[in-house]
């Protein structure tokens, strides 16, 4: 839906770890208005004020509240009466615990839409249980399959599980807005952040022959697990003249444009590699054919032949290459945004439009409490002497 229709729902923001703090940066891009809900002292992630944590928090106001308090908590629930979604990543009970469960909060406002991510769910065994992300990753079932056969299994690099977990929870409450319009009911959505990783698309894809077929989940040379080992010669990632370049030729329909590729169309019908079987036996020879005619060329050059041949391949572009790409300049994709700490970042946006309306545009993470008198005085009336009662007593 385009971002204005979504501009008059209010977001409540009480995450304090990745996949919380990411689902509601997605709601702020969708065209919400998201309030950051932190500790008095800020959210943990705040100290270390990271560009991560600056790229998380984009387009949102900061409100400090101390949910111990039984003002913090009034203050909560006061805020609950008018909102429309909240996010939380405590652990499972902790909000039963301080008075603020989603039984207590839809009493206020039957239509709120609570989101509980956690790393296991709101129930099962481990549901207590902390995490980081080589937990998730290893509990989900991929990291088993990861690295070399003859090292120890690897995790990907970064939070993609909390990524993906964030991207998730962002599609489930938008679809529990649908339910809010039309009927006026809210929903408390269970998002468990393993789920989501073990139903990654990229694992289901990689598990999907032993989920069905029986076949051994072993650990593969990445080269022959994909194409089922079929055609390893040009797969995978090769350097060039002034960098690196990825290939994934799919089967052995594709060994004429490898050849093409190459410039050596007169290899397909040799009788050394005119069969899968063969070019597999040979596969040393034809990597040393191919790799003496990338060093000729640039990453560049090879990418554009590629598109002309038909062949599945593309540059290894590196970061300030990918900030230079033609196509997300065209797009503009990324924001450039001044900050205090760390001057100029760049910022990914939407990787979706609305075509015919205007890109919705990214704001600064805002500074602790940036907005908390604000709010407190616009949209609760509190007067002032009542918010430096506030602060006096630490609850903001």
């Amino acid at each position: 839906m385009p971002y204005d229709i979504l501009n008059k729902y209010t977001v409540l923001d009480l995450s304090n770890r990745l996949a919380g703090s990411f689902c509601a940066k997605l709601l702020s891009q969708y065209g919400c208005r998201v309030i950051k809900v932190e500790p008095p002292e800020g959210d943990p992630e705040r100290t270390h004020n990271t560009p991560m944590f600056l790229h998380l928090n984009t387009g949102k106001e900061s409100l400090t509240l101390d949910l111990k308090k039984p003002n913090g908590k009034e203050i909560l629930k006061k805020l609950v009466n008018s909102a429309d979604i909240l996010i939380e990543t405590f652990k499972p009970d902790y909000m039963k615990s301080i008075g603020l469960s989603y039984d207590d909060l839809c009493k206020i406002n039957p239509s709120l839409i609570m989101a509980s991510i956690t790393p296991f769910g709101q129930s099962g065994p481990n549901k207590d249980f902390d995490y980081t992300e080589l937990t998730i990753f290893s509990m989900s079932g991929g990291m088993h399959r990861e690295g070399l056969p003859e090292n120890h299994p690897i995790r990907y690099a970064a939070e993609a599980s909390q990524h993906y977990a964030g991207n998730t929870a962002a599609a489930a409450i938008t679809s529990a807005l649908f339910k809010k319009i039309t009927r006026n009911q809210g929903d408390w959505i269970d998002i468990s952040i393993q789920e989501c990783f073990a139903g990654h698309p990229h694992q289901i894809a990689l598990r999907a022959p032993f989920i069905y077929s029986g076949m051994s989940d072993e650990r593969m040379i990445p080269r022959f697990m994909l194409n089922n080992g079929s055609e390893p010669y040009a797969v995978g990632t090769f350097k060039c003249k002034n960098g690196f370049i990825s290939f994934l030729p799919l089967g052995a329909r594709m060994w004429p444009l490898v050849a093409k590729l190459m410039e050596r169309e007169d290899l397909v019908n040799n009788t050394k590699f005119d069969t899968p079987e063969k070019r597999f036996e040979n596969r040393h020879e034809l990597e040393s054919i191919l790799q003496k005619w990338l060093n000729t060329k640039t990453k560049e050059e090879i990418f554009e032949i590629t598109q002309h041949v038909g062949l599945p391949g593309a540059p290894a572009l590196e970061i300030k290459e990918v900030f230079e790409n033609e196509q997300f300049k065209h797009r503009e994709f990324f924001t450039t945004l001044e900050t205090d700490d760390y001057g100029k970042l760049k910022y990914a946006g939407d990787p979706f439009r609305f075509v015919g309306k205007e890109y919705q545009k990214l704001t600064n993470s805002p500074k602790l409490g940036e907005q908390t008198e604000e709010i407190l005085s616009n949209e609760l009336s509190m007067s002032k002497s009542d918010i430096e009662k506030l602060k006096k007593t630490s609850t903001i």
